[in-house]
């Protein structure tokens, strides 16, 4: 059986990384160039697919003027960040923002297929 993910009590917004508090006590940094490189929508994620297109897109990320996004919930299952310049459409599974959280692959290596996920 999978991880058992914890809960996300808190999301604090600084200046260029959100710092995420869970249920177990953990706390984690979290990037904002790291969660848009991660977006999970439908153009951004494609681009992830290939090394040179994924560097591509980090660099383009980076370019972006720095930041703090607005952020909504989306049912009980996922966030929402919206941003003044940029793509503002992904949705954010918690699972994803704790893979993130982990340093882990929020893709699980699978490449983006449209309707895979």
């Amino acid at each position: 059986m999978g991880e058992v993910l914890p809960v996300l009590k808190k999301l604090e917004r600084l200046q260029q990384e959100m710092v995420l508090t869970y249920d177990n006590e953990a706390d984690f940094i979290v990037s904002y160039d790291d969660l848009r490189h991660a977006c999970p929508c439908a153009k951004c994620s494609p681009l992830r697919n290939e090394d040179d297109s994924s560097r591509v897109l980090r660099r383009q990320i980076e370019a972006l003027p720095a930041e703090k996004p607005t952020v909504r919930t989306v049912g009980k299952y996922a966030l929402a960040f919206e941003w003044q310049k940029g793509c503002s459409a992904g949705i954010y599974r918690f699972e994803r923002i704790y893979d993130l959280a982990n340093k882990r692959d929020p893709d699980r290596g699978k490449p983006y297929v449209h309707g895979a996920w």
